[in-house]
């Protein structure tokens, strides 16, 4: 059995982060390159990402958009229709 092993990556304890904006999302959407070295550091290739605050999708772009499937859980009903949308074209 192979095992996919996670970069080696050192993480500061706290980021400051500038918010990306996307159209009919909240004010807080993560920016996708913030996002693109957690899902490649953590899931290989073909494997599965699950966000279980997904948001406007942000993390399920970055997944799919690498050769990974997605999992996506919101609560909110916009979201999940504005994340919905926004994947469709991943």
């Amino acid at each position: 059995m192979e095992f996919f092993e996670p970069l080696k990556a050192e993480f500061i304890s706290v980021l400051a982060v500038n918010t990306n904006k996307y159209r009919g999302a909240h004010y807080a959407t993560f920016p996708l390159h913030l996002v693109t070295p957690c899902v490649l550091a953590t899931c290989p290739p073909d494997g599965l990402v699950l966000d279980p605050f997904c948001g406007s999708g942000s993390t399920g772009e970055v997944a799919l958009n690498n050769d990974r499937s997605f999992i996506g859980v919101e609560l909110v009903e916009k979201s999940a229709i504005l994340a919905q949308d926004r994947l469709q074209n991943c």
